[in-house]
């Protein structure tokens, strides 16, 4: 095995999320369904409230604000562009989140997947567990292994957010048979 490691903490930018295979999390698209059904909510509510008889000016004002101002604040924590993906394929690595607001994944070298198998974490959350062959493994492996967001020594595990986990795992053990090899930019790798 060569001395570079098989198991990292990676953090993509923007740009480069978007270029990689999101396997399970909520994509673009969800985001901008979620968004456009806020808008449509928020219009409908800004009617009532303008139109309702008896309210006051100030109450009105008071209410059009808060809607207005929660939706830009939405909007700028919603990630539309990017979606939050939970699982996802970059040329020879599968990474599982570990903290999506810093978009940070704990990546493996495609070649320690062994399988992909339907889970669930308690008390019911439906997952993915990528099981990776535990005698290749270096000691500062498992301990970034161990770092994820539930650690163990041997596989990671994601959330099956909106795709059914044997097709997600399906997903994953396709990424794992089928190499691409795309240039990839503006990506941070720590080993811990």
């Amino acid at each position: 095995m060569s001395s570079q490691s098989s198991v990292v903490l990676r953090q993509y930018d923007k740009q480069t999320l978007k270029h990689v295979d999101i396997i399970s999390g909520i994509s673009p698209n969800a985001m901008r369904r979620v968004f456009g059904g806020w808008i449509l909510f928020v219009a409908i509510v800004a009617v009532i409230v303008s139109v309702a008889p008896d309210l006051s000016v100030q109450f009105i004002g008071l209410t059009l604000f808060v809607l207005v101002a929660f939706t830009l604040l939405m909007f700028g924590q919603s990630r539309i562009s990017e979606g939050w993906p939970a699982i996802i394929c970059d040329d020879n690595t599968v990474g599982v989140v570990r903290d999506p607001v810093k978009r940070e994944y704990i990546c493996v070298d495609k070649s320690l997947v062994t399988v992909a198998n339907p889970t669930l974490i308690k008390p019911n959350k439906k997952a993915i567990e990528i099981v990776l062959d535990a005698s290749r493994l270096t000691e500062s492996d498992v301990a970034v292994l161990n770092q994820a967001v539930w650690p163990r020594s041997d596989r990671l595990l994601g959330l099956s957010h909106f795709k059914r986990r044997e097709d997600a795992c399906d997903s994953v053990m396709w990424c794992v048979k089928h190499l691409r090899k795309r240039p990839v930019e503006h990506v941070s790798t720590q080993t811990a």
